[in-house]
């Protein structure tokens, strides 16, 4: 038995040495595209996050100021229970716009 490989056996190795580089290229550019593609995506979420964050301390500061007066609803008071209202409005919206952001479950592998 041989050792050695015949020229026309290192011109088949050469060729699928070289195909299967070819398709390692293919497949990091794949997973490349995709890793861009998912960081635009967790930008957009956590920028959506920080807003809400935001959002939520203001309402939190508008509800403590509400507490803090006494006696009856002012028209001031009205004015703030309605920006509560508005506010919360708002964030409920931008909750259902972060909720579209999420991709739905991925099927399991059978």
């Amino acid at each position: 038995m041989s050792h050695y490989f015949s020229k026309e056996d290192c011109k088949h190795l050469e060729h699928h040495i070289h195909q299967l580089l070819k398709l390692g290229d293919a497949i990091m550019s794949i997973v490349s595209d995709f890793a861009a593609k998912q960081k635009e995506f967790n930008d957009r979420m956590d920028g959506s996050v920080d807003g809400l964050t935001q959002d939520i301390k203001t309402l939190n500061d508008m509800i403590v100021k509400l507490q803090s007066t006494q006696g009856q609803i002012t028209p001031e008071d009205q004015a703030l229970l309605d920006q509560i209202q508005a506010h919360s409005e708002s964030m409920a919206n931008k909750l259902g716009e972060l909720d579209s952001l999420t991709p739905p479950p991925i099927p399991p592998l059978v």
